[in-house]
């Protein structure tokens, strides 16, 4: 027992006593002798054994007891209150001959102890020193989702999350040399089986002869902020993703481009080469990122001629010509460019009309005595009366609802909730407000019509004769929280809608570029009808065919997934409005299993072999004929034997799908003797290498008409395409 508070115990006019809960009597002053000659003992010897009974009844309880003591002429009413924290009972006698006025402040000394502990922002709980719990309080118990009756007599680690064991042993033998232990975080098991995060500040309990007897630890809930910091966590994943997805569709968009039969480069703003296509590089060799002027001709300022940044000025298509550093005579053609992450740019064809060469494409209630506290709290602080009317509002409220104190007290809570959030709580407390103790989040409005969000925690209140006076609520503003919540839902849908859009708009470009080329050739009479127009319209088909993925994905709900039936159906409409000529009748026939759903990886080539081989039909199938037919097949292929590969998919808890395209005419058909890899042919070379591409199977039929059948397997896993197997 410290000096000071020593002191002012012996100088108390009336009894007081420390007993060690097994009865013993650790001090007592000089007002208490004569108690103790009543009894028969002293410091240091135990009581009686019916005082004795009342030590221990006032541990167990945890509650204090009352008993009255004759001694002599005098009776004492002595009261027993137990202190948990510092492992000991007090005893406190009073002289009854004024009786009523000892009783009154008695029970203002007992509601004055039980209001701090009860209605502390932070919970309370008592161990002793094998760590079973002796005290909680209220908070402390709602935290964890018991009540105190639950926790008190178990052990601390009954409720310690299982990862923190081995910590918190740690931790109490270092209590139970006298250190203090303050400021760690720990994980504990809610009754409901959830997990709360507590920050906790432990300091040891010593008895009068500096004996330790147990430990108060001091809990906050931080569950909200680590939920908090984990949500941080994810949105940077998120970010990190979408930079590397917006690099992945970045290089996607330089494949394609790498493929187009025309010398293609990207400007910045300040005349970096951000990309050249392989078609560039080989004739000019790599610019590794300089900028084109350096590149080109060696300067070391932007040349006086270039009219490249025109489109950027005007924000329309530029064409001129320039002349290279080798005397060659280029056709440049400039468009304005939107990079995948949203940056400007100038997208440049350059076609040489010296030998005339093919061109190429490229995401918180207080009594007034509090009233300064409650007026400084962060949390807002309302009570509601019995008949549901806001009786006090603290300065925090008014903040966040815009309501002077004046135009809220009085008032019935119901004027300012949502309808939303009336019906929630009208079903909530539907055997009425007696005995709320509730957490709910709440949609209010404001005085200015703007919706508020608060995380409340309601609690009833009630007077000393237990008459139910009305509610204490804890208001916490989580709009900004809410507001995140709901951005997070629609950022991902925006930002993959974007992209598709953006492709679908880049590879567009590129296609109206191939036709601006192609009809500069095909007004020339040596020209017209030449392999250079059929080459450009192949290229063009080719992007088109992309662009569609591109455009239904943008429009569709499944933003990574493509319905291929559907896409099929408007890539042949395409076709045949592009190739239909004369008077022949080519009809197509479609046999397409609805709803079957692909990624990028698998449509892709896929859009592209459907293009070759349907073009390749509508050009070719059908030379001095009047009619014809073209048949396009799609379905599971449920049949297909790939025993081996679906038995090791089982086992790593894959799904595979394997799918059978078929497309067919009945045109002149192929020869018997002709081999299809050997034919120099651009279109059914990249049919191979694409079917390679999707390990698959092609097979072609020859005779009436011409098949060609393509077999392939999609596998996945957790709802992500994997792999592919033949």
């Amino acid at each position: 027992m410290k000096p000071k508070t020593e002191k002012l115990l012996a100088n108390n006019p009336n009894p007081v006593l420390s007993v060690d809960k097994d009865g013993t009597i650790l001090y007592s002053n000089e007002a208490s002798e004569p108690l103790l000659q009543e009894w028969g003992t002293k410091i240091g010897e135990k009581l009686p054994s019916s005082i004795e009974d009342l030590v221990l009844k006032t541990v167990f309880r945890n509650s204090p007891e009352t008993k009255e003591v004759r001694v002599g002429k005098r009776v004492y009413l002595i009261n027993f209150y137990p202190f948990p924290e510092e492992g000991c009972v007090n005893v406190y006698g009073f002289d009854i001959s004024n009786r009523a006025g000892l009783e009154e402040k008695l029970w203002e000394c007992e509601e004055k102890y039980r209001s701090i502990v009860e209605t502390a922002n932070e919970g309370v709980w008592i161990t002793d020193t094998e760590a079973v719990t002796t005290f909680v309080n209220q908070k402390m118990a709602e935290m964890l989702g018991y009540t105190t009756e639950e926790m008190i007599g178990k052990s601390a680690f009954d409720f310690i999350y299982k990862d923190d064991m081995e910590n918190l042993l740690i931790r109490i033998k270092s209590l139970q040399t006298g250190s203090k232990e303050k400021g760690y975080e720990m994980k504990f098991c809610r009754k409901d089986g959830g997990i709360v995060w507590s920050f906790v500040s432990s300091t040891p309990l010593l008895d009068a002869e500096e004996k330790h007897i147990g430990n108060m630890n001091m809990h906050s809930d931080i569950t909200q902020r680590k939920k908090a910091e984990e949500e941080l966590k994810r949105t940077n994943e998120k970010l990190e993703k979408w930079n590397q997805e917006t690099i992945n569709e970045r290089q996607r968009l330089y494949n394609v481009l790498d493929t187009l039969p025309a010398m293609i480069i990207l400007l910045t703003s300040d005349y970096h080469i951000a990309f050249a296509n392989r078609r560039f590089r080989k004739r000019f060799g790599d610019p590794g990122g300089r900028h084109c002027y350096e590149y080109y001709f060696g300067f070391t300022q932007p040349c006086e001629f270039c009219e490249s940044h025109k489109v950027l000025e005007t924000g329309q298509p530029h064409h001129w010509e320039v002349s290279g550093p080798d005397g060659s005579f280029y056709d440049a053609y400039n468009l304005p460019f939107t990079d995948v992450d949203g940056s400007p740019m100038i997208l440049e064809m350059d076609i040489d009309v010296t030998e005339q060469k093919k061109a190429e494409e490229r995401l918180q209630e207080s009594e007034e005595r509090y009233r300064n506290i409650v007026e400084t709290a962060n949390e807002g602080i309302s009570i509601i009366d019995a008949e549901e009317r806001i009786t006090f509002v603290n300065k925090q409220i008014e903040d966040m609802f815009g309501y002077s104190s004046e135009e809220l007290v009085g008032r019935p809570m119901w004027d300012f909730l949502s309808d939303e959030s009336k019906v929630t709580i009208k079903h909530t407390l539907k055997k009425g407000w007696e005995n709320v103790n509730e957490s709910l989040e709440i949609q209010f409005m404001r005085k200015d019509g703007s919706v508020i969000w608060t995380h409340t925690n309601s609690k009833s209140i009630f007077d000393k004769d237990g008459k139910f006076l009305g509610t204490l609520n804890l208001h916490t503003d989580i709009t900004k929280r809410k507001e995140v919540e709901e951005a997070l839902k629609n950022f991902e849908i925006a930002r993959k809608k974007e992209i598709h859009h953006r492709i679908k708009n880049n590879l567009q470009v590129i296609s109206s570029l191939l036709d601006l080329q192609a009809e500069k050739f095909r007004n020339r009479k040596n020209i017209n009808e030449s392999e250079v127009l059929e080459a450009f319209r192949e290229s063009q088909d080719r992007v088109i065919s992309m662009a569609l993925i591109h455009e239904e994905l943008y429009r569709g709900e499944e933003l990574d997934k493509l319905n291929f039936s559907l896409y099929i159906k408007e890539l042949a409409d395409a076709l045949f409005s592009t190739y239909r000529l004369g008077n022949f009748d080519v009809s197509l026939s479609m046999d397409l299993e609805e709803n079957i759903l692909l990624d990028m990886d698998t449509a892709v080539p896929l859009g592209i072999i459907v293009n070759e081989l349907v073009s390749n039909s509508l050009k070719y199938a059908f030379l001095n004929r009047d009619k014809g037919e073209i048949q396009i097949k799609f379905h599971k292929d449920n049949n297909r034997e790939n025993r081996s590969n679906i038995e090791e998919s089982k086992s790593e808890e894959y799904k595979t799908t394997s799918f059978i395209l078929t497309i067919s005419d009945n045109g002149v058909g192929i020869s018997e003797d002709l081999d299809i890899k050997e034919l120099d042919s651009l279109g059914l070379q990249l049919v191979i290498f694409l079917v390679d591409q999707l390990d698959g199977k092609l097979e072609l039929k020859k005779g009436n008409g011409t098949e060609f059948i393509i077999r392939f397997t999609v596998v996945e896993k957790n709802n992500h395409q994997h792999q592919r197997h033949t």
